[in-house]
């Protein structure tokens, strides 16, 4: 709590949240998959989301990224407000037009890639607390950020739990499958192969693994009623996102910035 013992110092925290945010962009520079990077697709897959249609309505994903000066112009925007928000932390501004900017990002990239990227929230939301100037208003706002984080895991557990995937024998055998078919095809000498084939290979290990990742992301549901283990929190994600890109190439590596949201640090503590 922001007035209690153990306290987040707000332009420490704005400082760590903004050195992750860039951490995020110079990986997707890398990936080529900067708004000037998309090379103006073609095409456009919004969901059934208001917020994607109103932005798709007014043309502003396919304007921007269509006219490459506008989409450079955009990139250095959206990267300056960011620098701005790890350096100037008593600048409202800074995470203000880095969040807005970053939600048009996060609309373009997820239209033109037909696919609601789930990893990306955590860089959309993490800035929308330092928006405000009250501390008060900051607590409950990164309080806030906190039970959703806690949401963000579990509900992914309570999804599997009531479909029925975690009980089912052969989820673990098919999860290899799918997510490892390409891989193994494109790189057939990779070192991880031999692993992925072992899984395959025995099906009550790979039963054992996915129960295993499933009942990690159930624990978070005891963040909702304690803090007392947000420590484990911290680690758990960690943990869980190094597995699942080593054994199933989903890398959610960027959600990781929510992270800080359980990290306590002492009261006027500078950064």
């Amino acid at each position: 709590m922001i007035n209690g013992e153990w306290s987040g110092t707000k332009s420490m925290l704005q400082r760590l949240a903004f050195a992750g945010v860039l951490l995020s962009l110079v990986y997707r520079w890398w990936a080529h998959s900067l708004m000037s990077q998309l090379v103006a697709p073609v095409w456009v897959y919004p969901y059934v989301d208001l917020t994607y249609w109103g932005l798709h309505l007014m043309n502003v994903p396919q304007w921007i990224s269509g006219h490459y000066a506008a989409a450079v112009a955009f990139d250095v925007v959206l990267v300056g407000a960011a620098f701005g928000g790890f350096i100037f932390t008593k600048k409202r501004i800074f995470p203000i037009v880095f969040t807005l900017f970053y939600l048009i990002y996060f609309v373009s990239y997820n239209s033109f890639g037909a696919h609601h990227t789930h990893c990306m929230v955590g860089v959309l939301l993490i800035g929308v607390p330092f928006w405000f100037r009250k501390e008060k208003t900051f607590e409950l706002l990164w309080e806030g950020l906190r039970y959703f984080t806690l949401w963000v895991y579990s509900s992914a557990f309570l999804w599997k739990l009531f479909r029925g995937s975690l009980f089912n024998i052969e989820q673990g055998v098919a999860v290899f499958m799918n997510e490892n078919a390409t891989h193994i095809a494109l790189n057939p000498d990779a070192w991880m192969n031999g692993v992925y084939a072992f899984f395959m290979a025995h099906p009550t290990l790979s039963f054992a693994a996915n129960v295993g990742a499933v009942l990690m992301e159930g624990l978070f549901i005891i963040g909702f009623f304690t803090k007392k283990y947000d420590w484990a929190w911290i680690v758990l994600p960690i943990i869980f996102h190094t597995m699942t890109y080593l054994f199933i190439h989903v890398m959610f590596y960027e959600l990781l910035i929510l992270n800080l949201t359980f990290w306590r640090v002492k009261k006027n503590c500078k950064f």
